[in-house]
């Protein structure tokens, strides 16, 4: 029969009524397993989970926690003054700290008895990269802040917005074809040749799906694409627009009797592209390329 467990009343409360093993649809909320020297396995929340569960609530207890960019801000609790960047190790070892000072409960599951134990006596520099880990998902988690509104700018002409309008999705598209194109390089062997109608047909499918995605659930996507560097807002691009990023981060396309083609360079340097995450992350399986 399941347990039926009270409501959590506090941070600490949530963290006690975490239960080993969670089963998290996303790989990033899975927890963390680890051994210690003496044999002691430990079965730590992910950073993601600790941060939403514990470690955000309880910063917060004290003073207001928010997020601008990369930074992480705080102000006194309730205060209307401008946030200020707070340093990343410095909260790391708050949290350590506290985490360390978690009295031990009978009636807390793995996750809390884990990560207090963990806290306490796992080796330092490990505690430190985990606690770090913990910061940066709670600057992900934490309310973006926004500045408080100026006077109103003139309104825009129809003609003005229209450009803007254009800019804008200009952007999202470039950004994004410029993504996937880095994550498709970072799979892509050394004189590989695809169509370029093909490669095009490849990124729009994909790309469309992120685009759903961000429709679907815009915060959930905004969390993975501050972690894998996904673009913020995606968009479907053009032919034009995507001939023109492959161009520029492959090579120059070359005709052929079939048309044009692409061809990685031998010696593709990818990481001046862009910075090359896990093609799982975000790049669906694709069908094996046709020899042009």
């Amino acid at each position: 029969m399941t347990e039926l467990l009270p409501p959590p009343t506090s941070a600490d409360d949530a963290l006690a009524a975490l239960r080993d093993g969670g089963r998290y649809p996303r790989p990033a909320d899975r927890p963390r397993r680890l051994r210690l020297d003496d044999g002691l396995t430990l079965e730590l929340p992910s950073p993601r989970v600790l941060a939403r569960t514990w470690a955000l609530p309880t910063l917060a207890a004290d003073r207001d926690v928010l997020s601008k960019g990369a930074a992480l801000l705080c102000r006194p609790r309730g205060a209307t003054t401008d946030p200020t960047p707070v340093d990343f190790l410095a909260v790391a070892d708050e949290l350590r700290e506290l985490l360390a000072a978690l009295p031990p409960r009978d009636d807390a599951g793995r996750p809390y008895r884990d990560a207090r134990l963990f806290a306490l006596h796992g080796p330092a520099d490990a505690v430190r990269d985990y606690a770090r880990d913990v910061v940066a998902a709670v600057r992900i988690a934490a309310p973006r802040y926004r500045p408080p509104a100026g006077p109103r700018p003139a309104a825009m002409t129809a003609a003005e917005r229209k450009r803007r309008s254009r800019a804008v999705l200009r952007a999202a598209e470039v950004a994004s074809a410029e993504h996937w194109l880095s994550l498709w390089l970072g799979d892509a062997a050394p004189a590989t040749r695809v169509d370029a109608r093909e490669l095009l047909a490849q990124a729009a499918d994909v790309i469309g799906e992120w685009v759903e995605d961000h429709a679907d659930d815009p915060e959930g996507y905004a969390d993975e694409a501050a972690e894998d560097g996904s673009p913020e807002v995606p968009a479907v691009p053009g032919a034009k627009v995507f001939y023109a990023c492959a161009d520029r981060l492959i090579a120059p396309r070359r005709r052929s009797a079939a048309g044009y083609v692409y061809v990685v360079p031998e010696a593709a340097d990818v990481d001046d592209v862009a910075q090359v995450v896990s093609i799982a992350s975000r790049l669906t399986p694709r069908p094996a390329l046709r020899a042009a």
